[in-house]
């Protein structure tokens, strides 16, 4: 492999310019501003002096809605399809259908199960069936577009078994189950605020709300039923307790923040600490529209996705551009969704094995990375790749920053090299002559076709091997140096 390396520092630069001198990356013309969304953008945008950015390419945006929406990558018929459609909605009708899909409840359910800190063991201690039960019952809210306000409902008035009332769980997903911290958790996953940065009144006031929920176990092997003590009168607290989150001005605001933040990388205010956000009108016009739906989560997704940033090409012209999102922020692939992209390429999933004896000590073979349950299951891949251990529900426990480890593990990876020399031996691919095998080899890895330049060098360093075994592990080498690029590392 060291032959290629002069070759996988030329094609991995990032970003790449097409043979007419213009990024591959966007389109010649400014990003639309068309809704109420947009406007609060361009208003921003003009009180910071920062340019309305230019539209991201119909390649960029077929690849970023699949990430962003459904965790993964299209396939080269669907990237092929969507670039060549003329449809003037194809990008909308392209939305709708990821939006409905398994795969949108699939990538959702994953991130909500990060901030709902769904995880079997220490310092969580859900258990496995609560865990999976859990799992479950948020991957309906998502599948079913509960609406929101009624899902949180759900989990703030909940009372029961662990295993037989899912949403029991939300109280049992914090190491410190006293009054205080439920409150804190409270706080956190639906007023987006640091519990102990409240004034000390409004600390006890959310602290006694609290006070009568209870744990109680059973006969049954980790079972642990949820209840709240009636108070004197009789009343029942649950209900008062649930409009007091729900009719806080920040239960919009933080769904909106934490949905923004899925999508971007990065919230529009950062998470508790009680900064402004960077555009306080679009916050708040967002949570509006939100609110106005009926708390309809895949509306404020679509509308999130409709925006003149969310279409934006990547790459601003300067760090106050990217501050203010004019443009798409560059950030690196979930874990999870990189191992499920290698493994969809390749055709070899990954394996996973559990410490945990329930359900199953290994995980079905078909199991993707996003679908996995439990914070606790877990592999070295996604451990190095900073899939988040669900302690603290926050999105910063995610780590998406690229270190030297990584690099080395892509770079010498053994197993890596071996699934991807299952995609340059496939039959078809072998059938086809080198300048189409390269140019599949793009659709598959970037979603795109290779810039004539792309094309030109791969096939001179190509024409320059002796004929033997480095020729025929050519297309190898290719997906060796794809799969190390910025380009496939990166959400653009």
């Amino acid at each position: 492999m060291k032959k290629f390396i002069p070759l996988l520092l030329l094609l991995a630069a990032f970003p790449v310019l097409a043979a007419s001198g213009g990024s591959i990356y966007e389109k010649p013309a400014p990003v639309r501003i068309v809704s109420e969304i947009d406007r609060a953008l361009a208003k921003d945008w003009e009180q910071n002096g920062i340019a309305v950015p230019a539209e991201a390419s119909d390649a960029v945006m077929v690849r970023r809605l699949h990430l962003g929406l459904a965790g993964r990558l299209p396939t080269p018929k669907e990237a092929r399809d969507y670039i060549a459609s003329t449809a003037p909605d194809k990008r909308e009708q392209l939305i709708d259908r990821l939006l409905a899909s398994d795969g949108f409840a699939d990538y959702w359910a994953m991130h909500w199960s990060d901030a709902l800190r769904v995880k079997s063991e220490f310092p969580i201690n859900l258990w496995p069936n609560a865990v999976y039960g859990y799992h479950r019952r948020i991957r309906k809210f998502l599948a079913d577009n509960e609406p929101y306000n009624h899902f949180a409902r759900a989990l703030l008035t909940a009372e029961g078994s662990n295993f037989r009332t899912p949403e029991a769980n939300f109280y049992r997903a914090t190491a410190d189950r006293s009054a205080a911290g439920i409150a804190a958790v409270v706080v956190q996953t639906f007023l987006g605020g640091r519990f102990e940065a409240l004034p000390e009144a409004e600390r006890k006031l959310w602290t006694d709300r609290f006070a009568p929920v209870r744990f109680k176990k059973t006969k049954e092997w980790k079972e642990e039923i949820v209840y709240w003590d009636i108070d004197p009168s009789g009343a029942d607290s649950r209900g008062p307790v649930a409009d007091a989150v729900l009719s806080h001005p920040e239960f919009s605001r933080t769904a909106v923040n934490r949905a923004w933040g899925w999508l971007f990388g990065r919230g529009l205010r950062p998470e508790n600490d009680g900064e402004l956000p960077v555009n306080p009108p679009l916050l708040d016009a967002l949570a509006a529209e939100f609110e106005r739906s009926g708390y309809d989560f895949r509306a404020l997704c679509r509308n999130i996705v409709n925006s003149a940033a969310y279409r934006a090409a990547p790459f601003g012209e300067s760090p106050e551009a990217d501050l203010h999102f004019a443009a798409f922020p560059v950030q690196r692939l979930d874990a999870e969704v990189l191992d499920d992209a290698i493994s969809d390429l390749s055709g070899i999933p990954s394996r996973y094995s559990s410490v945990i004896p329930e359900p199953f000590t290994y995980l079905p073979p078909e199991q993707r990375s996003v679908d996995i349950a439990d914070g606790s299951i877990t592999s070295s891949f996604l451990i190095l790749f900073g899939r988040p251990a669900r302690d603290s529900g926050l999105l910063s426990e995610r780590n998406n920053s690229v270190t030297a480890s990584q690099r080395l593990q892509l770079f010498n990876s053994g197993e890596l090299y071996r699934k991807l020399g299952r995609i340059a031996q496939r039959e078809e691919m072998k059938k086809l002559p080198m300048p189409k095998r390269i140019e599949e080899l793009y659709w598959l890895f970037y979603s795109r076709p290779p810039t004539a330049g792309e094309t030109r060098t791969l096939l001179d360093f190509f024409d320059r091997l002796p004929k033997g075994r480095e020729k025929w592990t050519f297309p190898q080498e290719i997906c060796w140096i794809l799969v190390n690029s910025r380009e496939f590392l990166y959400q653009h």
